[in-house]
């Protein structure tokens, strides 16, 4: 079965580029550019990794993490952060996410596969 990814992105090109990455590399892949509209369709238990955008507006990355938590705890999440937003994790989800779990932007295609192979294979409890 392929893995299921959510990719939750404010830039709509940002959500195209990483989905048509993904897809090409056999990944199944939903993408919104709203992070309002993504939790709405949002299924428990479906996705294996859910790639969220730090910086978006109406509801940034660490809140939709939150919700997204509440609706299935098994999903593993990482952040796409911009390099000045890097280091400003608060503390409560610093501690659950391992820092291979933060993906700087840009990234090269090659990169993004390998770092999301590595994510999707890692077997953490967050």
């Amino acid at each position: 079965m392929r893995e299921r990814i959510l990719i939750v992105d404010d830039e709509s090109d940002i959500c195209f580029v990483l989905k048509s990455v993904l897809c090409d590399n056999g990944y199944f892949v939903d993408s919104y550019d709203d992070p309002l509209i993504a939790l709405e369709k949002f299924k428990p238990d479906f996705y294996n990794l859910a790639i969220l955008d730090i910086k978006m507006p109406e509801l940034d990355g660490f809140a939709l993490y939150r919700k997204i938590k509440r609706l299935d705890i098994k999903v593993k999440i990482c952040f796409l952060t911009a390099g000045e937003m890097y280091h400003s994790l608060d503390s409560d989800i610093s501690s659950s996410i391992p820092t291979n779990y933060l993906i700087r932007k840009p990234i090269e295609n090659e990169e993004l596969v390998t770092r999301i192979n590595e994510i999707i294979r890692h077997k953490i409890t967050e």
